[in-house]
């Protein structure tokens, strides 16, 4: 019998730090990132469904300090909840304690802490899974099984065993059913009616669009008319980031293969850029839910990423984890999913002039990267169960798998064994 495909959830929460023990705040998250993954207080690596996690402080003269909490996990925001307070209790207090309407008694007092968190939680309005419908476990264990796997086969080669692909492949197999029974059993990443009905709510606006279009047609142009007056006339000012802060954020970067960001932009004011954003995160939510082979218009770098509208539509929240260096990831926004990146930031404040929302933007490739430099926060805590795995090596050893599962013949064959 298969195993029911594993759900997964983004979300944060986003709280009000007391000024006062601001301080007090970054001295202990300090701690924290020294001990991260085993961190005593905080031990995120005992949690079995947390892909993700980070704490990160954003400082603003106008809203004030805020502390996000960002976790990508398994299962519901609910049930991951329960699990945090049991394995962190005393340290959530002591995190919380330093942050505006938490009036908690003690490190046991975990009603309040719960009922602080599940009020400041927050889902996104658009968020992307790089590798749906993979656990932690399945990850872990999946990279786990490759390892076998090549070993075996450097066995296999040093004592000249038959260098036909088809034996080669029985023999590796064989190993595989023993040592590795639960690699042959079936593991539903999403289901083909799931992401049938994705599509249908993707392709179904378009389609209604075309038959409106004597309606939708007129719309669209004084849209576009309005949205072009925004555009000449809107001002920008970027000026260069901070060396300080740039150097603080270097040196938090490249520890492992994947890297943190997070970034706090300012819309641009009026109801207009907020009712154009909102529209533009809807379509980014569509395209994300159909994205399920570990790519996003190309992009195949994201392990997650969201994006959601804070503070009554006054600014934009963006956390990703992904693969590589910050320079190499915004090289791949411009180069591959250009129109998109500049159709969501062309909202904000001092993003790089556009024309018509998705044109011009990030392709001002200087001016780009200074306005994310600029708007990108230091990741105070950041946390990864599987450091080491990329997007696409995560995609690969499920496909070591699919293949034990699902022998493949002729040229195909040949290609399962050259993933090895």
């Amino acid at each position: 019998m298969g195993v029911a495909r594993m759900t997964q959830s983004i979300f944060t929460f986003i709280t009000k730090v007391d000024p006062a023990r601001l301080s007090e705040l970054e001295a202990y998250l300090a701690q924290v990132r020294k001990n991260v993954p085993r961190d005593p207080d905080l031990p995120f690596a005992s949690l079995p469904m947390l892909h993700f996690a980070s704490f990160v402080i954003f400082y603003d003269d106008e809203f004030g300090p805020y502390l996000v909490f960002e976790n990508n996990v398994d299962g519901t925001p609910q049930g991951y909840l329960e699990s945090l307070l049991d394995a962190a209790l005393p340290a959530l207090h002591r995190i919380y304690g330093t942050c505006r309407d938490y009036d908690g008694d003690g490190p046991a007092d975990r009603a309040r802490l719960r009922a602080l968190l599940l009020a400041n939680m927050v889902l996104p309005d658009a968020g992307y899974i790089g590798n749906v419908g993979r656990s932690v476990r399945r990850i872990k264990d999946e990279s786990a099984l490759r390892t076998e796997l090549e070993t075996h086969l450097d066995t296999l080669v040093s004592a000249g065993a038959p260098t036909s692909a088809g034996e080669i492949f029985a023999r590796l197999r064989a190993f595989a059913r023993d040592r590795c029974g639960w690699a042959f059993a079936a593991e539903r990443r999403i289901g083909r009616i799931e992401l049938a009905t994705r599509w249908f709510a993707l392709i179904a606006p378009a389609v209604l669009a075309f038959v409106l279009w004597p309606l939708v047609g007129p719309l669209l142009l004084v849209f576009a008319i309005v949205l072009r007056v925004h555009e000449v006339t809107g001002r920008i000012e970027i000026s260069p980031p901070d060396p300080k802060q740039i150097a603080a954020l270097a040196a938090n970067e490249d520890q492992i293969v994947q890297n943190h960001m997070a970034s706090l932009c300012y819309l641009k004011p009026g109801r207009f850029r907020l009712c154009t954003l909102r529209f533009v995160l809807f379509l980014t939510k569509l395209v994300a839910r159909v994205s399920v082979s570990g790519k996003l218009i190309g992009l195949n770098s994201l392990h997650f990423a969201h994006w959601v509208i804070i503070d009554d539509g006054r600014r934009l929240l963006f956390m990703t984890n992904y693969d590589g260096s910050w320079e190499n990831y915004l090289d791949d926004f411009i180069d591959k999913a250009a129109i998109g990146l500049t159709a969501i930031w062309s909202n904000t404040l001092n993003f790089p002039r556009t024309a018509f929302l998705v044109l011009g933007g990030a392709r001002d490739e200087r001016k780009f990267k200074a306005i994310a430099r600029k708007t990108q926060a230091f990741t105070n805590v950041g946390y990864s169960a599987y450091p080491m795995l990329t997007v696409p090596a995560i995609e690969n050893n499920s496909a070591i798998r699919d293949g034990l599962a699902k022998p493949p013949a002729g040229g195909a064959l040949s290609a399962w064994l050259q993933r090895l």
